[in-house]
């Protein structure tokens, strides 16, 4: 019976490896340890996060790759909780050129450069992430509780006008932190 079990497994895991998820959802609900880890990339960029909670938990997990790459953790612990998140993307920026001829621009449109990251350590609380790679980098971190919390963003350019913005911030105690990232698009 166990053979018959682990050879319908090793064929189902074969199958969904063959298929390429589009979507992926976890939920779970514990009172021990638990350790969550999301990676995933596209032509745009990349993307990659860790929750470990280490006493009563729920975690809840959703990644999307259908057009976009979206990846979005929601954590909440009744005791120590670590965590880190990055996301990178590339993109182009607008031609001004096409828009205003009196603008002085190089003929060819900058490559865009952009990343977001937080990582921290908290006693209990809750930490909420939420990143998606399409046209740009947008991306959202909250965090509610006691601890330690790094984090901060990063855009930058290459070539003629070398355009660069950077933001970066450190919060201990009881807190309540929400950080907003927007790198290309329109908002």
């Amino acid at each position: 019976m166990k053979k018959e079990c682990i050879i319908a497994g090793a064929i189902c895991l074969i199958l969904a490896g063959l298929a390429g998820a589009e979507y992926l959802s976890t939920a779970i609900s514990t009172d021990g340890c638990v350790m969550l880890t999301t990676a995933g990339s596209d032509d745009n960029g990349s993307f990659a996060s860790r929750a470990i909670a280490l006493d009563a938990a729920d975690l809840h997990r959703t990644v999307s790759g259908e057009v976009n790459t979206q990846s979005d953790l929601v954590v909440r612990s009744q005791g120590p909780l670590l965590f880190s998140d990055y996301a990178s993307a590339l993109w182009k920026s607008p031609d001004l050129k096409s828009m205003c001829s009196l603008i002085l621009t190089p003929d060819n449109q900058e490559h865009q450069e952009a990343s977001t990251f937080s990582s921290g350590i908290v006693r209990q609380g809750e930490y909420i992430t939420s990143r998606a790679i399409r046209e740009g980098l947008f991306g959202e971190t909250s965090l509610n509780g006691t601890g330690l919390l790094l984090f901060g963003s990063q855009g930058k350019g290459e070539g003629e006008g070398n355009r660069s913005v950077s933001g970066h911030g450190f919060v201990s105690g009881n807190m309540s932190v929400r950080d907003l990232v927007r790198y290309g698009g329109r908002v």
